[in-house]
């Protein structure tokens, strides 16, 4: 990866983070339909969390763009349980050290019965971060991140009401979708865990590259 892909990288990051703020501002203005909403966020995330991924293995976190490495997995706080990129990136390299085997930090929505993993996809920013803590302790940075977004959290809850609500389900779901899919389809095929290649229709896929990227 060059320096110029991983600036596009942070750029994209961005582009997405204020496509999402004004599509929710739009919304509670009243100027876009809750529905409108929701394909801005369809759009939007998964080019967040493509990119930050990507960033994961080009930056350390004393490189990376301070807003980014805050939020982590979403530029809009999924929960007020979730990890920075600092403890994400420690992960990640761990997943790919172990991937799918009981040793894979991640194996808790990549292993295990499909209702088992589809419901940890869901619940996978909190369960990161627990565990997190449960192994690591709760640093001084990752309190500090953790009450910014708490604080982000409930500023953009109180100011949409309920075009929240419909908001953050969207959000949830569509990041939830992401990770079943980056993490279940990838590694795991025909009773197996590993790493396997996804098949997938050639026009489905320049659709995807189109809409999101490269993943």
């Amino acid at each position: 990866v060059t320096e110029q892909e991983a600036i596009a990288y942070v750029n994209t990051c961005l582009i997405a983070s204020a496509f999402l703020i004004a599509g929710y501002g739009s919304a509670i203005a009243g100027l876009i339909p809750i529905w409108a909403l929701c394909i801005i966020v369809l759009l939007a995330l998964p080019r967040w969390v493509i990119n930050f991924h990507e960033l994961m293995h080009v930056y350390h976190p004393e490189q990376m763009n301070r807003f980014i490495c805050v939020m982590g997995v979403s530029p809009i706080p999924l929960s007020v349980l979730t990890l920075s990129y600092g403890g994400l990136r420690s992960l990640h390299f761990d997943h790919h050290r172990n991937p799918a085997t009981e040793e894979d930090p991640d194996a808790f929505h990549i292993r295990g019965p499909l209702w088992q993993v589809a419901l940890a996809s869901l619940t996978a920013p909190e369960q990161r971060t627990i565990r997190w803590i449960q192994n690591h302790g709760l640093s001084w940075s990752l309190a500090i991140d953790l009450s910014l977004k708490a604080m982000i959290f409930g500023a953009i809850a109180w100011i949409g009401g309920t075009t929240f609500l419909w908001f953050w389900l969207c959000l949830r779901l569509v990041y939830g979708l992401s990770d079943f899919s980056f993490f279940r389809l990838v590694h795991y095929q025909s009773g197996h865990y590993g790493s396997f290649a996804v098949t997938v229709p050639q026009w489905l896929t320049a659709i995807a590259t189109l809409v999101w990227g490269q993943a």
